[in-house]
């Protein structure tokens, strides 16, 4: 069985190379924020067994209120970071503004382009303790929380030719009590890398993996 919602981020299209996507994948619904140029891009694609409604969104997330086939009533949020690092913390105010739109139970699913401390970094250049520390402060502050994690602890690596692999842990799905309540087996699975740097995470409610 298929995931009900996928969210693909930095798509580098348009609504209708979107559609293609959606139809080869075999979704029914389809939500796009095109890219800039060559740059950025956000679509959230889901199946029948779930009714979406929009909340808001931006070059940076798409957030939505989640009905599924059991009835229950959720928050998703696919959340992108920037990977500018002067404008980190314009992710969390971000975060700010979406935690005050609503009080469901939320899941907030993305690559948040930065990591939580220096264990979820392999190699490379030193990350600031502050970013980190303001990231970690964020996600403590709005109630969000990892999950029980299944597979590789790194979600990125540098694909740099001739230099030593620099692995991240930036992409991550994070639940407030709520959610986590509402789905107590709830996992996140990370998969294997598929022509990207990044590897696919895979947020399952139920205890089937």
């Amino acid at each position: 069985m298929g995931p009900y919602v996928e969210f693909p981020m930095e798509t580098n299209g348009n609504t209708t190379m979107m559609e293609l996507v959606r139809v080869k994948m075999g979704f029914q619904c389809e939500l796009v924020v095109e890219s800039i140029g060559l740059s950025g891009g956000l679509c959230l694609l889901w199946s029948g067994k779930v009714t979406i409604d929009l909340i808001s969104y931006s070059p940076f997330h798409i957030d939505v209120k989640v009905m599924s086939h059991d009835s229950n009533c959720w928050r998703l949020t696919g959340f992108y970071g920037s990977p500018i690092l002067d404008s980190y913390r314009h992710s969390w105010t971000l975060l700010r503004r979406l935690h005050g739109m609503s009080d469901l139970p939320w899941l907030c699913v993305g690559d948040f382009n930065d990591i939580l401390g220096d264990e979820k970094k392999q190699r490379g250049q030193i990350r600031s303790r502050s970013l980190m520390d303001e990231f970690r402060g964020a996600l403590d502050y709005y109630g969000l929380k990892d999950m029980r994690l299944c597979g590789p602890a790194f979600t990125w690596y540098n694909r740099r030719n001739g230099k030593a692999m620099v692995q991240e842990r930036l992409n991550r799905g994070v639940g407030n009590y709520d959610w986590q309540m509402l789905f107590l087996n709830s996992r996140v699975k990370h998969l294997e890398y598929c022509n990207s740097d990044h590897q696919p995470i895979l947020v399952k409610s139920l205890d089937d993996f």
